[in-house]
Parts: structure tokens; C-alpha cells; sequence
């Protein structure tokens, strides 16, 4: 409960006061004047008194003599024997005393009983609020010591938790005196070790593999003189027997003078840790040798900080040392001048955002020697989100070399192959001569006759030179094609037509096939888009394609002998050329080794012909095959890209 409030009566204003005592006089007076005049009675006194008892009890003291000097002033004045005067006659003073003494005395007693009553409120509202005081007291100490009983109940919950929480934490912890000398361990490290505190007191080297005790002695000295928090690797013995390395850590608790007072420890298994390490290092210095093997390094490239990681062979590389910190001006410098614009674009691929790369380039290292060098990467993600470019860098000097050498091989093969193919056609070659030289003769011969005519017929006679002029250029086409063919001369890439080069070819075998009783058509598709390549290289492959089809059907005598040369354009971006004959075929289990090197069905062949033209068909970016036709005979084709002109 609260304290009651006094109500604004219970002490008006001394204004309100003064005024009581005025307002309670006037009306006693009143009273008094209405009663003499109608009763004739004489009430003035304990009228009077009455107003005087009132105004004491509301207004307290002071008003009430006040009250009592005006009601002693209204007395003498209406009721004494000098009526309307305020002159005191000897004979009325006594009675004017009494009656002041009276007021006085009923002003005392008035106040008094007013006082005491105050007083006794007072006190009753003080007990009241201090019963209330003491019942708030009362229940705030019993919330108090409900609190601290939580408290002490979740104190008590707490270091049971600790407890649990030291004894189950996967490591082993330990609490020690300013000595070193330890005073806990926690349930992991008894289990751990299979020691209590009792036993390992004094006797602490007992866990430590016997070629760390030394090392650790030493540190445990060091930090205890020095007070300082220290940490190290050692070796402990599991309670099988078994030593595991651990990390162990050891802390200080100083007092508030910074003097060391305890010691808390912690170790964790970092076995498998060793023992990773140990693997990675083992695999590391693999990797290194494998890359050193193979000329391979690890290349890595942070695309938003500009930062490379290489490796060590990596930096073998581009002929710098392990230590100095690549970057992109760095291998820029080393790139070869007519590659930098090349690797500039790679890089400005992968600033913007690039997947993949696959790129090939040139180094110029100082000593003037050109390295070549291919880069295979990727686009992922590092562990922090931002873009990385991941690959290897290949140094493919060696394979470059020897891939030259072997094109300078299969170009001297292929040209023994050529010459081989020109001399298998002597006769063809001697008849596609023969034609137009025997048709200069005759044409000759003619001449001469209309030029001994008289007169002579100059029409005629002429008609019969240019015809001889036609045969000879002719016959010189025929040397020429047989003279490229049988040049050594490096591959030259142009842009061709496909079917002139299929008749050029077809000249050649035509004769050889009708030699054979072969009937060769060509089926050449009007329109083709134009290939890049090497003429003669493609005119060999027809050749050797054709010959053989020619020869497959030598001994064939119970159908019609043909063989068909046709093209067509394959999903319009590819020419196909396809050599279908109708002759013996080829097993299917010898199929996948038609176009092996050194294996072939011709007795006394070298097996080179199809190995050839495979490798010339696929350094024009193109397919060779052969398949088994559905009736007799075989077709081999091949398909190269097309080279369609912008525009």
C-alpha cells in the first residue's frame, strides 16, 4: 500500500484560515443577534466558543486567537453594558477576562486534541508505511534469496558443466602451480594416458618419448624462469603404448601485481596433421620431379589483384629464379616479340571473364634460344569467391622439334610415295603424253601438205599449227602435273576447288584404270564451297586412293568393274570426297588397321600408302575413313572444312 495523501481541508491556506475565523465570528454574531432579538435569550458566549472551537480545529492555533480576539471585540461591543461601544467598564472586565481565558483555554484544548489526533494519524500512516516498508523489505529479501539461491544453483550448474565440458573436450587439460608442478588434469588426459594426478607427480617425463624428454625439460625451464606463456611439438605416450605427436600450449595466470600464480595447459592429437604434412611434403617433392620430368608447371592467376603463383618449374621455364615474385610484365618480357599481342589477348580474355584456355607461344629467353611453350587453363573459384584462372604451363620445345623432324620425314615419305604412285602409272603417264605428241604429227604432216599445195592453202595449213600448239601445251600440262607431283617441295596452303583437283588427279589414273578394265566416273557435286589446302598433297591422296581401288578389283571377273569418284558438301560447312569400288573388300576384323603403318593386303606392298594419306587428310584439320559397302567392295572417304570467303 502507498501513504494516503491529506486532503487539501485537512491544512487550507492561512489566507483560507484567517478567513474561516472572520466568516465563523460573523456568523456566530449572526446567530447570537437573530436569537436576543426573537428569544430573548442570551447564546453569545457558546455561540462564540462554538465559532472558536471550529476555527481552531480547521485553522489551527493562530486562527483561533484570532477568532477569539474578534469574538471578544463582537462580545464587548453587542453584549456588555456600554452597548456599541468597545469601551470596557470596570464592572465588565472580569467577564470579559473569563471569557478570554475560556476562549483561550477551548483554543488549547481545541489545538491539542487537533495535534494529538494529527500526531496519532501521522504515527497510524508512518506504521502503516512502515509495515509496508517492511513487507516490501520482506519480500525483496525473499526474492533476494531466491536469486542467490539460483545463483548459487547455477554456479553449482556451471562448474558441473565446466567440469564436463574440461573432461570431454577432445584435448588433454591441465592446471599447474606456480612451480610447474601439476595440481589437475582432465578426464581426457587420464584416459589418454592411463595415469592419474597421484602418478604423474613428479614423475611428468614418464608420457614423454625418450628423445623429446630433453628438449622438453629445457622449454618447461625456460618459460617457468621467464614467466612467459610458451608452446611447442612433442611426442606423448598413449596409455596403449603408442607415441603420438601433440601441440601442447602453457599460460600464465598472474596475481594483480603481475606475479605468476598458475599455470594452465592444453594439448591437442596433431598426428594425423604430422603425418599429412609428411604426405604433402612427400607428394610435393613428387610433384616437383614429375614437373621437372615432364617440363610441366603449375600456374595459377588472380584475376581481380593481377597476382601469378607459379611453381618451380613454372619459373625453370621462363628462366627465372625461384625467389623472384612473377608477374604479368614479367612473363610479358619473356614472351617473343611477335607473340606478346597473342598472350596480351589471353589476358584481357581472362580479365573479362574467360572460361577456358588453350594457347600456344614462343619465349625469347636471354640467351637468345626461342622455347615453346603451351598453356592449358581454367576459370574457378577461390575459397573467397573471386575469380582464378588455374592450368599448367607445358614446355614443348622438344615435342616441337621432334614434330618437325617427323614432318620432314612424312614430307620425305610422302615424296617417295608420289614417285612411287608416278612410276606405277608409267604407263598412263607415257599414254597421256603420246596422245597429243602423235596428234603434233599428224597435225604437222597435215600442214605440210596444205603448205606444198599451189598454191598453198595458208588457212588450212594454219588451222593445223594451232592444233599442234593446242597438243603441245596439252602435253606440256601433262609434264607439269607429273613434274609437280615428283617435286620435293614444302606444303603449301591455298585455296582450291576440290572437283579441278579430283580431275587433275583422275587424268593421271584414268588411263591405268581402262589398262585394267575399269570404268572410272566421277559424280562432282556443281558448287562446292572452296578448301584451304596443299594441292598436291590432296592430288596424292586421290591418286593413291584411286590406284587402289583399281587394283582391288584385278580380279574381278563376274561383274562390271567401276569406280566412282564423286563429292558433295556436308552440313554446309564440309566437303566430302568419297572412292567407292566394287572389288574384294577388306575382313571386317582387318578393318580398324587398314591405315596402320607397314600393314597391307598388296603383295609386295609397303603398307605406307593409307598411313599417308591419313596423316595428310588430318593436318588439313580432316577425317580419313573406310567402310565396307553394302554389296561388294569398299569406300574409302574424307571430309575436310570448307573455306568460305567473307562477303
Amino acid at each position: 500500500m502507498s501513504k494516503p495523501v491529506p486532503l487539501w481541508w485537512s491544512k487550507p491556506p492561512l489566507i483560507f484560515r484567517y478567513g474561516i475565523a472572520v466568516a465563523s465570528v460573523a456568523a456566530a454574531l449572526t446567530a447570537g443577534l437573530l436569537l436576543d432579538a426573537f428569544l430573548k435569550t442570551d447564546p453569545f458566549v457558546s455561540l462564540f466558543l462554538c465559532a472558536i472551537m471550529f476555527v481552531a480545529w480547521i485553522g489551527g492555533f493562530g486562527p483561533g486567537l484570532f477568532a477569539a480576539a474578534l469574538a471578544i471585540l463582537a462580545f464587548d461591543y453587542f453584549f456588555v453594558s456600554s452597548i456599541g461601544s468597545l469601551i470596557v467598564e470596570p464592572k465588565d472586565m472580569l467577564r470579559i477576562v473569563l471569557f478570554g481565558l475560556t476562549a483561550f483555554f477551548v483554543i488549547s484544548l481545541v489545538t491539542a486534541q487537533k495535534n494529538a489526533a494529527e500526531s496519532l494519524r501521522r504515527a497510524r500512516d508512518d506504521l502503516q508505511t512502515s509495515v509496508e516498508d517492511l513487507e516490501r523489505l520482506n519480500k525483496m529479501l525473499e526474492a533476494e534469496n531466491a536469486e542467490r539461491k539460483r545463483a548459487e544453483q547455477k554456479i553449482r550448474q556451471a562448474e558441473r558443466d565446466l567440469q564436463v565440458t574440461i573432461d570431454t573436450i577432445p584435448a588433454l587439460a591441465g592446471s599447474y602451480q606456480r612451480d610447474g608442478s601439476p595440481d589437475f588434469v582432465n578426464q581426457a588426459w587420464r584416459d589418454y594416458t592411463g595415469l592419474s594426478l597421484a602418478d604423474l607427480k613428479g614423475r611428468w617425463e614418464k608420457v614423454i618419448h625418450p628423445d623429446d624428454v630433453a628438449l622438453v625439460e629445457s622449454e618447461r625451464r625456460a618459460h617457468l624462469a621467464t614467466g612467459k606463456p610458451f608452446q611447442m611439438e612433442q611426442r606423448l605416450r598413449r596409455a596403449d603404448g603408442e607415441y603420438r605427436w601433440h601441440l601442447l600450449s602453457r599460460v600464465p595466470v598472474r596475481d594483480e601485481n603481475g606475479n605468476v600464480v598458475k599455470w594452465y595447459a592444453a594439448g591437442y592429437d596433431i598426428e594425423d596433421r604430422k603425418r599429412a604434412e609428411d604426405t604433402l611434403r612427400r607428394r610435393t617433392a613428387q610433384l616437383a620431379d614429375a614437373q621437372r620430368l615432364s617440363r610441366t608447371g603449375s600456374v595459377s592467376f588472380r584475376v581481380a589483384a593481377g597476382e601469378i603463383v607459379w611453381s618451380e618449374e613454372a619459373a625453370r621455364i621462363f628462366g627465372n629464379a625461384w625467389d623472384i615474385k612473377p608477374s604479368v610484365e614479367l612473363v610479358l618480357q619473356r614472351v617473343h616479340p611477335d607473340d606478346v599481342a597473342l598472350v596480351q589477348q589471353e589476358i584481357d580474355r581472362a580479365r573479362q571473364g574467360g572460361q577456358e584456355f588453350d594457347v600456344e607461344h614462343r619465349l625469347m629467353m636471354p640467351d637468345g634460344t626461342i622455347k615453346h611453350v603451351h598453356v592449358l587453363a581454367h576459370l574457378v573459384k577461390d575459397e573467397s569467391g573471386s575469380d582464378e584462372i588455374v592450368g599448367a604451363l607445358m614446355d614443348i620445345t622438344a615435342t616441337k622439334q621432334a614434330q618437325d623432324a617427323l614432318s620432314r620425314a612424312q614430307a620425305e615419305l610422302a615424296h617417295v610415295t608420289r614417285v612411287t604412285a608416278l612410276g606405277e602409272l608409267a604407263a598412263s603417264i607415257a599414254h597421256e603424253v603420246n596422245q597429243p605428241l602423235a596428234a603434233i604429227v599428224v597435225d604437222g604432216a597435215a600442214g605440210l601438205r596444205w603448205l606444198d599445195q599451189q598454191p598453198p592453202v595458208l588457212d588450212e595449213a594454219r588451222s593445223s599449227m594451232e592444233s599442234m600448239i593446242s597438243d603441245a601445251k596439252r602435253a606440256g600440262e601433262v609434264i607439269h602435273r607429273i613434274r609437280t607431283l615428283s617435286k620435293k617441295t614444302n606444303p603449301e596452303m591455298t585455296q582450291i576447288d576440290v572437283n579441278d583437283v579430283i580431275e587433275e588427279a583422275a587424268a593421271l589414273v584414268r588411263h591405268e584404270a581402262r589398262s585394267h578394265r575399269v570404268a572410272m566416273r566421277l559424280q562432282l557435286a556443281p558448287g562446292l564451297p572452296s578448301i584451304r589446302g596443299d594441292r598436291i598433297q590432296l592430288q596424292q591422296v586421290i591418286i593413291n586412293l584411286a590406284i587402289n581401288g583399281v587394283q582391288a578389283m584385278a580380279m574381278v571377273a563376274d561383274r562390271t568393274r567401276e569406280l566412282l569418284i564423286r563429292t558433295h558438301e556436308l552440313e554446309s560447312d564440309r566437303v566430302l570426297v568419297a572412292v567407292k569400288d566394287v572389288g574384294v573388300g577388306i575382313e571386317p576384323e582387318n578393318l580398324n588397321r587398314l591405315f596402320s603403318a607397314f600393314y597391307t593386303t598388296k603383295p609386295g606392298g609397303l603398307g605406307m600408302g593409307l598411313s599417308i594419306c591419313r596423316s595428310i587428310i588430318e593436318a588439313h584439320a580432316g577425317q580419313l575413313s573406310a567402310s565396307r559397302n553394302v554389296g561388294p567392295g569398299m569406300t574409302f572417304q574424307f571430309t575436310l572444312p570448307s573455306h568460305k570467303q567473307d562477303g
